[in-house]
């Protein structure tokens, strides 16, 4: 939950503390689930590895809805594992 700097001023000491230890479980989980998915991704891309190999060589100007949208699929994939701080950067 979200809270504003009014709301964490009037938090006590052990209670920010808290909130604290729980933010870092959280974020530890999330760490956990992104390590995991990161796995899975790579296998799914080693066990295609042709396909994506094939799909990265084609140009896009020639390709259909279905394909093209294959290709940027996989483009996105290799993209997230080659940069674990996600699409966005």
């Amino acid at each position: 939950m979200q809270r504003t700097r009014a709301e964490l001023e009037a938090m006590s000491h052990e209670d920010l503390v808290n909130r604290v230890l729980e933010l870092q479980d959280m974020l530890r989980e999330g760490l956990a689930v992104r390590e995991s998915l990161h796995a899975v991704l790579n296998k799914i891309l080693n066990a295609k590895q042709e396909e994506v190999a094939r799909f990265a060589e084609l140009p896009a100007a020639g390709l259909g809805n279905q394909e093209l949208e294959l290709k940027r699929a996989w483009e996105a994939a290799r993209h997230a594992l080659s940069n674990p701080l996600g699409l966005a950067h």
